[in-house]
């Protein structure tokens, strides 16, 4: 290690291809859009919180500087707003349901193909990818 070089402090920069695997495949390709975008208005933004909840994508940048902060919020809002329509395991169009379409419980985005096998507890995402339960494959 060179010590005239500057040592950063604090976590390591993140974007959001640092973090897919927070999420299913389904919403890898929104989200990779979402990363040029923003990268045309701020190349350094960094990326503090990316998860599913309620059955949309949550995002929580940081670092935009001030001038790109509104349309960085922007993109961001449209990108969660559309997730709720995009199956998360397969990308699919898709939208907001509970297992087996219960009242209360687990909320996701979902297709119909996928609903069925998500409600059959067939179908689960881990580490960003989609696992079978029942043959054991990705």
């Amino acid at each position: 290690m060179d010590m005239d070089e500057p040592q950063a402090c604090g976590p390591p920069a993140r974007q959001l291809p640092d973090q897919l695997r927070a999420v299913g495949p389904g919403w890898h390709s929104l989200l990779l859009r979402l990363h040029e975008q923003l990268l045309l208005l701020d190349p350094g933004y960094q990326l503090d919180d990316l998860k599913e909840k309620l059955g949309g994508v949550r995002i929580r940048i940081v670092g935009t500087s001030a001038p790109a902060c509104a349309d960085a919020r922007a993109l961001v809002a449209a990108a969660e707003e559309q997730s709720a329509t995009i199956c998360e395991f397969c990308g699919a169009s898709g939208r907001r349901r509970t297992r087996s379409d219960t009242k209360g419980g687990w909320i996701k985005a979902v297709c119909d193909d996928c609903h069925r096998a998500w409600s059959n507890h067939t179908i689960v995402i881990i580490n960003g990818s989609v696992h079978n339960r029942e043959t054991g494959r990705r």
